[in-house]
């Protein structure tokens, strides 16, 4: 029965160990300040849906994860995203292409539709690549849908770190938005 006062011990240590963590910052993906809900349509304006963003299971977390190796990935301890990766590319797209487009965004009826996969969205030390398909449509106006895709590059700023790993990504999703808006501009 001595034991007990030990083992409650140990085990309120090891639980202590569990849920101390060192100081996490917490990252979104950057969206423009004004985007134009369906509500208040700019007269002229586009009709814009964006299905949510496919991405690979492995990044489709809040752990702000790394390339570490060729087959290697690491969470980083010190930065995480306020959401899942892939609602936040979906909303800094949006966001995004309603801008650059002069759109607004619908939940239903007649609009662009956009649909974007992303095959693969490595960071290392060094940069960010972004890898990804899309496809534009106009459902119901005979106009065939156009299907692009690309690879998007942006180095991690000096001298690195978790913030400087979320401002190379924030930058390929932007180059990414740009070549979106160009192929639904290109029927124009």
């Amino acid at each position: 029965m001595k034991q007990a006062p030990w083992c409650m011990l140990a085990v309120s240590a090891m639980l202590a160990a569990c849920t101390s963590n060192p100081d996490q910052s917490v990252y979104i993906m950057p969206a423009p300040a004004r985007i134009n809900p369906g509500s208040q349509a700019a007269p002229g304006s586009v009709a814009l849906k964006l299905r949510p963003v496919i991405l690979p299971d492995y990044l489709d977390t809040t752990d702000l994860v790394t390339r570490t190796g060729h087959y290697d990935i690491a969470a980083s301890r010190t930065g995480r995203w306020g959401e899942r990766l892939s609602k936040g590319v979906t909303r800094s797209l949006a966001a995004d292409l309603c801008n650059r487009l002069q759109a607004h965004l619908v939940a239903d009826g007649p609009a662009v539709q956009i649909e974007v996969m992303v095959s693969a969205f490595d960071v290392t030390p060094a940069a960010s690549v972004l890898a990804a398909s899309w496809t534009v449509a106009w459902p119901g106006d005979g106009r065939a849908p156009l299907i692009g895709h690309g690879k998007f590059t942006h180095s991690v700023g000096a001298p690195g770190g978790d913030l400087a790993v979320v401002g190379a990504m924030a930058e390929t999703v932007d180059a990414l938005s740009d070549a979106i808006a160009a192929t639904a501009r290109s029927v124009n």
